[in-house]
């Protein structure tokens, strides 16, 4: 374990480590937010029970306890006091909709959006709500088909992952869009170099890179289709890495979760089938790679001295702490962590 900085230093802070799980426990399948203080050395996460599995998350930017989770594919979204270690208050959509597993606040905190799709027709939508009240504000578009992923830029641009329709589907191509909030217009449309791929997560750097990570399109099967890492820097066209064969033959299935370092030149995504986690810079060259069992969720510390990446042992979900600089184990880890889900966040809480 670590030693917690200096009461009051906030500036050393590595802050409060977030993540969905799923367990079973007296025959009943159970779900809970984890949360763990890493400025306290906590062995343990303290897990807040939820009534589905949280996939993404979304903090508020003036209430740093109050965070808003979505289902992957399903109904269940809710508010979650961190503070309190509770739920606040659950978050509706419409029956005919389901909640694709991601959201933002605005700016000024003032508007929740989040990801949903139809669900006979997997048409999406961004659902602008007032996030106070929760009462719906209006639509806004995303140009594509499947939205799942968004990241919302300081300018009031949206950045959108689509997964777009079925391998045989070339009307739906996968695409990241870029959309005005206050008006609904494309700015951007980036379709990736391969129809092989969906387009899941992303990361945008401070510095305008991108990177986003797939999986294998729907009717291609994971176990033998590769997932994709795509990255680009302003001012040069998406690459989609191919090499090196060793680490690049690994990534089956979904690659899952990303994360971008522009002031590193780091970029880490996770392959859960291909028990991988692997290092890039952000022109695409790879850094390096190790064998991790199901990586699924990587973050950065506020103080950005340790990456943090969740995985299974054979005990037990766990969150390991490796050196952000070095990329080598700190010794540092949280087991149980309850983390099974897609992501882990850290935040200031």
């Amino acid at each position: 374990m670590h030693t917690p900085p200096a009461e009051g230093s906030r500036a050393a802070r590595r802050g409060v480590a977030l993540g969905g799980g799923g367990f079973v426990s007296g025959g009943v399948e159970r779900f809970v937010l984890a949360v763990v203080d890493l400025d306290r050395g906590a062995p343990a996460a303290e897990p807040v029970p939820t009534d589905f599995l949280p996939h993404g998350l979304a903090f508020h930017p003036r209430d740093r306890h109050r965070v808003a989770a979505f289902e992957k594919h399903g109904p269940g979204a809710c508010e979650v006091d961190v503070g309190a270690r509770a739920v606040r208050r659950r978050i509706v959509t419409a029956p005919h909709r389901s909640f694709y597993g991601h959201g933002a606040y605005s700016p000024d905190g003032a508007v929740l959006f989040a990801t949903e799709t139809v669900r006979e027709t997997r048409a999406g939508l961004l659902l602008a709500r007032d996030a106070e009240t929760l009462a719906v504000l209006g639509e806004v578009p995303t140009h594509g088909l499947a939205p799942h992923d968004c990241v919302l830029r300081p300018d009031g641009v949206m950045v959108v992952t689509n997964g777009g329709g079925g391998i045989d589907d070339d009307d739906a191509r996968p695409c990241v869009t870029w959309v005005e909030l206050s008006t609904g217009k494309l700015l951007e449309r980036l379709t990736l170099d391969s129809p092989r791929y969906n387009t899941g997560h992303l990361a945008l750097g401070e510095g305008g890179a991108l990177a986003v990570v797939s999986a294998p399109r729907d009717g291609l099967a994971p176990n033998t289709h590769r997932g994709a890492l795509t990255l680009r820097t302003p001012g040069r066209e998406a690459l989609t890495v191919e090499s090196p064969r060793p680490v690049v033959d690994r990534m089956l299935g979904e690659t899952l979760s990303v994360l971008l370092d522009e002031t590193r030149d780091l970029v880490a995504a996770t392959n859960p089938l291909g028990d991988l986690l692997s290092f890039w810079r952000v022109d695409g060259a790879c850094r390096g790679a190790m064998s991790v069992r199901t990586p699924r969720g990587v973050a950065l510390t506020l103080d950005r001295a340790w990456l943090l990446v969740s995985h299974l042992t054979e005990r037990a979900p766990r969150i390991t702490a490796l050196d952000a600089n070095t990329l080598s184990p700190t010794g540092f880890y949280v087991d149980p962590s309850f983390v099974t889900g897609s992501h882990l966040a850290v935040h200031d809480a």
